[in-house]
């Protein structure tokens, strides 16, 4: 475009097709510019719903190892009574 084969190098003619050319780039730069930020939106936005997802899922086992936890206190509680009752008569037949 900017060499004409009878006149030469035009120098305008450079200049324009730089010009054409730098709007172009900008043009395309501003696309891959929003396309990125399109992106990061979707992914802060993925990331929200993932964070969300693990805090129910850890506020549910928190939820069952401390139900589990009174069960463990529950059943420890039965077998030291049971121990102390299983005492009691063992040492009531041995008296006897």
């Amino acid at each position: 475009m900017a060499v004409d084969g009878s006149r030469g190098f035009d120098p305008a003619r450079l200049d324009g097709v730089l010009a054409l050319f730098g709007g172009e780039a900008r043009a395309a730069l501003a696309a891959a510019e929003e396309e990125h930020e399109a992106a990061a939106r979707g992914t802060e936005a993925a990331v929200e719903a993932a964070r969300g997802h693990l805090d129910d899922v850890m506020d549910a086992a928190v939820g069952k190892y401390r139900g589990s936890s009174g069960d463990a206190d529950a059943l420890s509680a039965a077998t030291a009574a049971m121990d102390v009752a299983f005492n009691a008569t063992t040492s009531n037949t041995r008296r006897s």
